[in-house]
């Protein structure tokens, strides 16, 4: 049997409508479209959309935890894994240049997988640091952006965090912190000396991610950028590299969104 494929549009407040190209099924066969979260294994990490006729409905108020969640389709009550659905047209439009509303920070992005298949990215985030413009220059990187859910106060603060990777599991970790400036409606400036970074000598590749702390005392907010319709910006946001002696530096997003800083040997 073929896989079905889906059209599908998204606004902004969190409701995404899918819609079956081809002939509706039989009505009587309790036809739904199944959202899987990745790596899921509670019941929560399952919601069935019914399909009335071609068209399925996931409402903004329908809980979805945070990561990525495939979609297949459910032919009938017999059907138990059903079938993976292919994209169609994907109507984006309403997430470009979102700016959210009062609580946690929700986004829902449709978007194909590399295999061919519909899934949809979901962010939920309170509060939320979203990254706008980067400056890059004189060896450093000055980070505009705005925070929801929070507003940057005395002792404001932005902090790099070396990951650990499994090769380095033992190592402690490391965090460099400059000032935060604040302005109005949640808006925060910083700049980050590369240098800052590199005072180690830097033989492999290393990845800084950057938090935000709103105030002295707060917990740390997680930088993204994750206000559009990019689902996944580590191959499509690329910054020109700053050489030093014996290293580079770079601005970087993961596949998640969140930004971080990329140093690596200069050779």
């Amino acid at each position: 049997m073929n896989a079905p494929t889906a059209h599908c549009a998204a606004d902004a407040a969190g409701t995404v409508v899918f819609e079956l190209a081809g002939a509706p099924g039989d009505p009587a066969a309790a036809s739904e479209l199944v959202l899987r979260r990745r790596g899921g294994r509670t019941p929560a990490d399952e919601v069935r959309l019914r399909l009335t006729g071609r068209r399925a409905v996931l409402d903004h108020a329908t809980p979805l935890a945070e990561g990525r969640w495939d979609i297949v389709h459910v032919a009938g009550h017999g059907d138990r894994e059903g079938q993976p659905v292919r994209p169609g047209t994907r109507d984006v439009r309403a997430l470009v240049d979102r700016v959210p509303g009062e609580g946690p920070v929700t986004v829902r992005v449709p978007y194909p997988t590399a295999d061919g298949r519909l899934a949809l990215r979901c962010w939920v985030r309170a509060p939320h640091a979203e990254a706008g413009a980067i400056h890059l220059a004189d060896g450093a990187m000055t980070v505009r952006g705005v925070l929801y859910g929070a507003e940057p106060g005395h002792g404001a603060t932005a902090e790099a965090r070396l990951g650990v990777g499994p090769r380095e599991s033992g190592t402690a970790s490391r965090t460099h912190r400059v000032p935060v400036t604040g302005g109005a409606g949640g808006d925060f400036t910083f700049t980050l000396p590369y240098a800052t970074l590199a005072e180690r000598p830097v033989t492999s590749r290393q990845l800084w991610d950057l938090w935000l702390l709103p105030r002295h005392g707060a917990s740390a907010v997680r930088l993204a950028r994750i206000l559009d319709d990019v689902w996944d910006r580590g191959n499509v946001y690329v910054y020109p590299a700053h050489r030093a002696d014996g290293w580079l530096a770079a601005p970087c997003y993961s596949g998640d969104n969140n930004l971080r800083v990329r140093l690596d040997p200069a050779d």
